[in-house]
This record gives C-alpha cells, sequence and structure tokens, in this order.
C-alpha cells in the first residue's frame, strides 16, 4: 500500500503491460540518440547514417544549415561535416520523449565541445527535436532538427 500526499491510504501502483512498452520505448528512442553523439564524435559514418530512416531528414534551418533528406544527402553531409573538424565531444541531456505507436516526439538539449582544423575551439550549447520511426530495425530518427542556444557565432 503507499500513501497519498494528503496521508491517506492509496492503491498500490502497478505498471500496464501499455506503460512497460512505452517505458521500454523511451529508453531505447534515449540510446538512439546516445548511439547518434557516439558515431558522430567517433567518425564511424555508416553507424551513424544507420540510425535514420532511408529519408530522414537532418535539419540545420535553427541554425543557419539548410536540411538534407535521404541517406544519400545525409553521407555528403556528415562526411562534411565530420572533416570540417579536428575532433568534436557531444553531451545530451534532459530529454523529454513522448511515444505514440510506432512514432514518437522527444527534445533534448546538447553541449558540443570540438576543435576545427584551424585549431581553434567550439563550445555551442543547442537544443534537438526530434520526430522517431519505429521500423522493423527498430527506432530511427524520422528527422533530428538542430537549432542553437548559447552558440557563439562561427570564425571567420
Amino acid at each position: 500500500m503507499t500513501h497519498s500526499p494528503t496521508g491517506t491510504a492509496a492503491a498500490p501502483r502497478t505498471a500496464s503491460a501499455a506503460g512497460a512498452a512505452a517505458d521500454s520505448d523511451i529508453e531505447l528512442i534515449r540510446r538512439l540518440t546516445h548511439e547518434y553523439v557516439s558515431a558522430l564524435d567517433g567518425g564511424r559514418l555508416d553507424d551513424l547514417l544507420a540510425l535514420f530512416t532511408e529519408d530522414g531528414v537532418w535539419d540545420g534551418t535553427g541554425w543557419g544549415i539548410p536540411a538534407v533528406q535521404g541517406t544519400a544527402a545525409l553521407r555528403e553531409f556528415f562526411t562534411s561535416t565530420m572533416a570540417s573538424n579536428r575532433g568534436t565531444c557531444h553531451l545530451v541531456l534532459n530529454h523529454i520523449i513522448d511515444v505514440d505507436g510506432d512514432a514518437a516526439k522527444g527534445t533534448a538539449y546538447f553541449h558540443a565541445f570540438g576543435r576545427r582544423l584551424d585549431g581553434s575551439l567550439q563550445d555551442s550549447l543547442g537544443l534537438y527535436s526530434d520526430s522517431f520511426a519505429r521500423t522493423a530495425r527498430g527506432w530511427k530518427f524520422a528527422r533530428r532538427s538542430v537549432s542553437g542556444l548559447l552558440t557563439p557565432p562561427a570564425a571567420d
């Protein structure tokens, strides 16, 4: 028996099958977001691309970077992005994820550190706004939108 905030006895809480499944989906999606930054920071292009649906979108318009869609366009974009840095380290936190059947939406903040090719340091804070799709191969990004929050201007 549990107690309510008023101090009176309340019925015990039990997890429904649907609730347990949703919790499992949330953890799988959270892991997907961590796999994204691990693959990006590790320079593992094929692993990164495997996290998107075939028609997946990476949208940086909130940061002044045009959106790209589909595996070929994502490959070209991330190849260029990875080549423009000596290395990056992304931290992802404060996930909010809502699952609705085989679709989900979520947000998470990120803090990215990096070193550009010229040796200058990058320190950026931003927000990921995501749409996810459940596929035969698990949860994937259908759309990842990126916007900067407290990001200094790019070095000239």
